[in-house]
């Protein structure tokens, strides 16, 4: 017989998922450890493995005084972990109308009783989610959150026994936060110079010789990585002692501290696009090898260096179009953080084991970074009155460390506060090395979950792979032993450190000269879409045009832009958050006219604005195009 009532519930859960709803309906299972029994006021309780999962005075109770707290807004992410009957997950429907619930229960045979005997209202709500794979809650909560979501998570009091799968579903939670916010905040900042630091490159770019060149040509040798945390600073002198026992990769912000101990790396290792060359003011350049992506800052492209090797990363805005130009096919990626860039590196050149130092990916006691590093100044500290963890800077210190970029105090408190405002808003925890929860970023919470599956995924393609995690206190990154350095460095030999001073740019003149004239011609198109809505603006603002005559026309142009866009060849940024405009848009009240109209002067701006940059890639694609001529 058909059971009608989980046939509803089901058909809410596929409405958002519908593999999650067939294994639903098709998980079996012979024996149940899941019953149904009453309270003594009549109410229904559930029992799982004969213990009851609501209170046995009154679960409706339990859930109103769990719920009575909660509050409503268009910012809150509340997470219910345990399904049970369902008391709590229909209350909080009720008071939660304008956020979104996550329901989060790890048990099917819970699922498919409850699911199967009672119709949950909460399920009916278009802000509720049900879940029972972590996988799918991160994505979730990737999906429905922002820098604005507060996130929080509520459960019945059984569910304390489940206190660590609990605290690992909130750790999970701030982690997809933390990467969304990382995602959207790349794209919004950096989109646009990383597309032009591309083109102003490009000269340089394809001169250079690929990190791909160097494959296997330390097979069986030992490579350190020197990161930017606490753990650095301390074992700097084993470092010291030891440089000639392995190959060092220094990553930008390490590279000067390193020089002046004493030490030499062999690769400096560089991938963001903006206010680093101060970084380099004191090393002398031209003594080192580079691997750097084609969009770091061009002064950093143009430094002297003994040779510079391309990483050029897959799916990163410019970089399809760049990898084409240099018939590239590897599978290399960048993924925001500049040791994953070095430890692909590693990999790619054959070490059978690979260090990390300074990896602590977390707040060691008050420091956030190694001493003489980057922004080393910054502290973590735990606020007794407000009871949680702050990050603090040191004025006096801060300022000294940004001297070197020629920018004025005023400017630089401005920066201060805005870096400390941030990271405040990003504070997460993290298990360390020795199982304590430490406080960290909610970017490094992602980078963490970043190398656990690189390790998963470098140790199938390689078995014999030792990766060890040298920074010790710092966070735990599964994959990686935890090793202090000098045991790590134990039984050694010396190492050949190779020269790589003749390996040279293999390149396809012709193809390159016609892909930027191809790219010159497209940009061109770009323009003059972007020429059109600007007339149009115009002609509104003129009385020639009405706003619903501009947004047809824009309806027009939107397939050109969108196949412009789809070519991974072009800045289209402006455009974003445009494109996502709905075409049936409505103007009831002049509220709705004034929303048009702010979306019409914005598209207007974004045209505007690229039409400026436009006449830089012109140039910058013209300067590549006649070096390569010459």
């Amino acid at each position: 017989m058909e059971n009608k009532v989980l046939q509803d519930n089901i058909e809410q859960i596929a409405k958002y998922d519908k593999e999650f709803a067939n294994e639903i309906l098709m998980f079996e299972n012979e024996k149940s450890n899941v019953e149904l029994a009453q309270n003594e006021n009549g109410e229904y309780n559930l029992l799982f493995n004969s213990a009851p999962l609501h209170s046995t005075t009154s679960a409706i109770l339990e859930a109103q005084q769990i719920a009575s707290h909660f509050e409503d807004n268009k910012n809150t992410v509340k997470i219910i972990y345990g399904l049970g009957l369902g008391y709590l997950a229909d209350i909080t429907s009720q008071k939660i109308k304008q956020g979104k619930i996550i329901i989060y229960e790890p048990n099917f045979e819970i699922i498919k009783f409850v699911l199967s005997i009672a119709k949950i209202d909460a399920l009916f709500q278009n802000n509720v989610i049900l879940c029972s794979n972590k996988n799918a809650f991160y994505d979730y909560i990737k999906k429905n959150t922002n820098e604005d979501s507060i996130l929080s998570i509520s459960f019945l009091n059984s569910y304390k026994i489940y206190l660590n799968d609990i605290k690992e579903i909130l750790y999970l939670a701030q982690k997809a936060q933390g990467e969304n916010i990382g995602n959207i905040n790349t794209f919004l900042n950096r989109a646009a110079r990383t597309f032009m630091f591309s083109l102003e490159n490009l000269k340089n770019t394809i001169q250079n010789p690929n990190i791909s060149d160097l494959a296997n040509i330390y097979k069986g040798k030992t490579a350190l990585i020197a990161c930017a945390g606490p753990s650095l600073k301390e074992n700097i002198e084993i470092i010291k002692k030891n440089q000639d026992k392995f190959i060092i990769f220094a990553l930008n912000p390490t590279a000067k501290l390193l020089i002046e101990n004493g030490i030499n790396p062999d690769f400096i290792v560089i991938i963001e696009n903006l206010g680093n060359i101060h970084q380099f003011s004191s090393i002398d350049t031209k003594k080192y090898y580079f691997i750097q992506e084609g969009f770091v800052e061009p002064k950093i492209s143009n430094l002297e260096t003994r040779k510079t090797f391309n990483y050029i990363s897959k799916d990163n805005f410019l970089n399809n179009w760049i990898r084409e130009c240099l018939n590239l096919n590897d599978d290399i990626k960048s993924l925001g953080t500049v040791s994953y860039t070095a430890l692909i590196s590693a990999c790619i050149m054959g070490f059978d084991k690979i260090i990390l130092i300074g990896q602590n990916l977390a707040y060691d006691g008050a420091k956030c970074y190694s001493t003489d590093c980057h922004f080393g100044e910054i502290e973590c500290i735990y606020d007794e009155k407000e009871k949680k963890y702050k990050i603090i800077a040191k004025e006096e210190e801060f300022l000294k460390a940004l001297k070197e970029r020629d920018i004025s105090d005023e400017h630089t408190k401005n920066i201060m506060k805005k870096y400390v405002d941030e990271l405040n808003k990003n504070i997460c925890t993290v298990k360390s090395q020795d199982g304590k929860d430490i406080p960290t970023k909610n970017d490094y919470a992602i980078f963490i979950n970043i190398f656990e599956q690189t390790a998963n995924n470098l140790k199938n393609q390689k078995p014999n792979l030792k990766l060890i995690n040298s920074s010790n206190r710092g966070a735990q990154i599964n994959g990686f032993e935890n090793i202090s350095l000098d045991k790590a460095i134990k039984g050694l030999e010396k190492v050949e450190k190779l020269n790589l001073d003749n390996y040279q740019a293999n390149i396809n003149k012709e193809l390159i000269v016609q892909k930027i004239r191809n790219l010159i011609r497209k940009n061109h198109l770009f323009h003059l879409e972007m020429c059109k809505i600007s007339e149009n603006e115009k002609k509104v603002n003129e009385g020639v045009m009405t706003i619903e005559e501009f947004f047809e026309e824009f309806y027009n142009i939107v397939p050109k832009i969108t196949e412009l866009k789809e070519q991974h060849q072009f800045d289209y940024l402006e455009l974003f958050y445009l494109l996502q405009l709905k075409k049936d848009y409505k103007l009831k009240t002049m509220e709705d006219i004034k929303k048009t109209e702010e979306n019409m002067k914005n598209l207007a701006k974004s045209a505007r604005l690229f039409n400026s940059r436009a006449v830089a890639y012109y140039k910058h694609l013209r300067n590549c195009e006649s070096f390569i001529l010459e």
